[in-house]
């Protein structure tokens, strides 16, 4: 592209030129003729007379709107056109959107389909290595990381021993085949989506977190995941049948538990209308079994975000019907605990002590509603008030309150 004559270029440079050569740039992206037609945008006072140096006076005092022949006459007098002019504005040609949005998807059409060839010579049936394709965690088609994603797929694909084979671990798995034990790990894109495709295969539920369902997929594929880096703290669970934990839960009473993911893996059952109260710290346990200990209701503590243990203990508990009531501290990251619990839990989550009315009381404001009756409702209550006043609650402030409620507890 050439240099415009300095007198155009300080032309075009000014708002209201800026404005009008914009609205140029836009129409000749869309795909309309850029040499004849009207452009009409809104231009102050000031701005019509910047745009009539170039169209004269008569332009400016006629009213009309910018005509794309008045520009083009103009700008011909340099020996440019209207879409010449704002190439060499940019310095670069003007590109068709329709023409860039076509190359785009034929782009992203043969990395689909480069992807989805990959599985079908992996001996994955075309329709579930489609199915694969539309998780939106996937890299979209298009941006150049879709294959590679489906290489390494592929890669871990061919060694999978499938259900009848010898067992393989998953860090096995991923430290032969790829160099890195941690390779297939959840937290890891490759991970996620082997953990999918092989779901999908199986016609088993999505994983969408390293619990039961990310479980039973690489069972499903012959592979065991770790059980015993996932741990969560009890006390006082009533836990039956032949797992670990209920022997242990049994020979522990009163005195708190820390439960790994292998050891409540099986069969197990609780008695029929237990309630289990669901805390974040260690503090609250750690109380429960000095002041209550076998007579302290079933307390589960997430010490934290809560692990893969304690949300499938969770989820577990509420499957053979137990009342779960949760609570957390009253922060940001309390709310994420609960969030996660009560994701867990279903329908038998009830919040315990997490509400408006304790947050109020503890912290001395007067600016609360009334508690609302639907328990997502009360849960929002309690974030715009946190949200009003940054303060945070922990359990630790409410710990007498939280003893007199487990002491009080009946099931």
């Amino acid at each position: 592209m050439g240099e415009l004559p300095p007198g155009l270029a300080t032309w075009a440079a000014k708002a209201g030129p800026a404005i009008v050569l914009d609205a140029v740039r836009r129409r000749a992206e869309r795909g309309f003729r850029t040499e004849d037609g009207t452009v009409r945008v809104a231009l102050t006072g000031s701005e019509r007379r910047e745009v009539a140096r170039l169209l004269g006076t008569s332009w400016d005092v006629s009213g009309r709107p910018v005509r794309l022949k008045d520009l083009a006459a103009a700008l011909a007098e340099h020996g440019l056109t209207v879409r010449q002019f704002v190439e060499v504005l940019d310095g670069a040609p003007v590109v068709d959107s329709r023409t860039l949005r076509a190359e785009r998807r034929a782009v992203a059409d043969a990395e689909r389909s480069a992807a989805v060839g990959l599985l079908v010579d992996a001996g994955v049936n075309a329709t579930h290595a489609q199915a694969w394709l539309a998780d939106p965690g996937l890299p979209r088609p298009g941006t150049g990381e879709l294959r590679p994603l489906a290489e390494r797929t592929v890669r871990v694909w061919h060694r999978l021993p499938g259900a009848a084979g010898p067992g393989l671990r998953l860090a096995q798995l991923a430290a032969t085949a790829l160099g890195d034990a941690h390779a297939l790990d959840y937290r890891e894109d490759l991970g996620r989506a082997l953990g999918r495709l092989i779901a999908i295969v199986h016609g088993l539920p999505k994983p969408l977190r390293a619990g039961r369902d990310w479980r039973g997929a690489w069972a499903a594929a012959g592979i065991r995941c770790d059980g015993v880096s996932s741990r969560v703290l009890t006390l006082n669970l009533p836990l039956r049948g032949d797992i670990a934990a209920a022997r242990w839960s049994a020979a522990a009473s009163g005195e708190p538990l820390w439960l790994s993911l292998r050891s409540i893996v099986g069969s197990w059952s609780v008695p029929v209308g237990t309630r289990v109260f669901v805390c974040e710290n260690p503090t609250v346990v750690e109380s429960a079994a000095d002041e209550l200990g076998a007579r302290c209701p079933p307390l589960i503590c997430t010490d934290g975000m809560p692990s893969n243990a304690a949300l499938d203990l969770v989820a577990g508990l509420a499957d053979v019907g137990c009342r779960i009531d949760f609570r957390a501290d009253i922060d940001e990251s309390g709310f994420v605990i609960v969030d996660q619990v009560r994701s867990a839990a279903g329908p038998a989550a009830t919040a315990w002590r997490y509400d408006v009315t304790s947050y109020a009381r503890h912290l001395g404001l007067t600016d609360v509603a009334s508690p609302a009756e639907a328990e997502d409702a009360r849960l929002g209550q309690l974030r715009a008030l946190y949200d009003r006043h940054r303060i945070p609650l922990h359990e630790e402030s409410l710990l007498d309150d939280l003893l007199t409620d487990l002491a009080g507890c009946r099931s």
